[in-house]
């Protein structure tokens, strides 16, 4: 850091911080009292602190190997740098408010006595070789990256144009699968890769999502998207549209489900067919049939005549011929003048997909 204040620190450190405007350092040799952003703190050693809770703006660089840093109360830095390979553990409450620097070895939180939560304005980076093994939290509005990764594989993720700036939203990666059920709209999703999602403090109303593609087992399988789903057995996959962005797959829609992961979008040929005869007696297409409408979750069916005047209207719509789950409502479609008419289709495939519109000109001869 140009203009900084630089310390070495070596071995077995404790924080003992004052509270106020200044933070203070004690070690067997030294006592430093700072409250400059520019300082920085380097250790190849442990780092353990059992005082009260302190704040510290300055930036702490882990330079060592295999590292542990643990508090036992809430701490807020401004900035932690990992500067070494290895494994760098964290323990207790941590708030990083200005950087948070990836440069060599993987950071590790403990989330089972606490919890790492970055505040900064500034985008995360982080590289193959260094990242966060674990949950990782960060608080604020915009794109907010999280330089992700389980064991050795690099699975970073973002999600884009947060609004819910008062939220903790944590994520962790998984190079593992996950078992959902997949509707028509979606032929396979991968095996080895999935996200988790959790929130803290409020509501998370959802936003867009970026995954990372390279290595994922669908990666140039198909048309890739970004697929959320409850975190259920066998929940129900929900596909949200994607297009890629360098090694990255977008969502076009918002994602607000605790699981993502990649999959292979598929169009659903619904197809509303365009000819009715209901005068003759041969008992073919004698009524409105629409082709894989039992695929949809839910739907609404309008008729409209040349006058665009509504002459019939179903909920949930099934075919007359429907082996399985036929329509029963006795409509007799010999009611109808011959001319030409308008069905218009407005149907869900999953109970969270948006709401889709398929319109076609209907002729009934007599």
């Amino acid at each position: 850091m140009r203009g900084s204040l630089r310390i070495l620190l070596i071995g077995c450190q404790a924080f003992g911080f004052s509270m106020g405007s200044f933070a203070q350092l004690t070690t067997s040799a030294t006592t430093l009292f700072t409250a400059s952003s520019t300082t920085v703190l380097a250790t190849n050693g442990a780092i353990s602190n059992a005082s009260a809770t302190f704040n510290f703006n300055g930036t702490i660089e882990l330079t060592g190997g295999n590292q542990s840093i643990t508090t036992s109360q809430p701490v807020t830095i401004g900035g932690l740098a990992l500067a070494g390979i290895g494994n760098k553990s964290m323990g207790g409450e941590w708030t990083i408010t200005r950087e948070l620097l990836f440069r060599q070895g993987l950071l590790v939180p403990n989330t089972a006595n606490g919890k790492v939560v970055y505040t900064g304005t500034t985008p995360l980076q982080g590289t193959a070789n260094s990242y966060v093994n674990g949950i990782l939290y960060q608080r604020g509005t915009g794109t907010r990256f999280f330089p992700l990764g389980e064991g050795a594989t690099y699975l970073p993720m973002s999600l884009n144009n947060v609004q819910d700036g008062d939220v903790e939203l944590g994520v962790r990666a998984f190079n593992s699968g996950v078992s959902l059920t997949l509707p028509l709209d979606l032929s396979e999703i991968a095996n080895n890769r999935h996200w988790r999602i959790s929130t803290s403090g409020g509501t998370f109303r959802g936003s867009p999502a970026s995954l990372y593609v390279p290595g994922s087992s669908v990666d140039g399988s198909g048309q890739l998207v970004v697929v959320q789903a409850e975190d259920t057995p066998d929940a129900t996959a929900i596909n949200l549209g994607g297009g890629l962005s360098g090694d990255f797959v977008a969502s076009f829609l918002a994602a607000n489900k605790p699981v993502l992961t990649i999959g292979i979008g598929e169009r659903v040929d619904l197809r509303i067919l365009d000819l009715i005869t209901p005068f003759n007696a041969d008992n073919i297409n004698d009524q409105l049939k629409i082709v894989n409408i039992e695929y949809t979750f839910d739907n609404k069916v309008t008729l409209l005549d040349r006058w665009g005047v509504p002459v019939k209207t179903w909920k949930n719509f099934r075919n007359y011929d429907d082996a399985i789950n036929p329509n029963s409502d006795g409509y007799d479609f010999s009611r109808l003048s011959p001319g030409n008419y308008v069905c218009v289709l407005e149907f869900q495939l999953t109970p969270d997909s948006p709401v889709q519109k398929l319109t076609q000109m209907i002729s009934v001869l007599k």
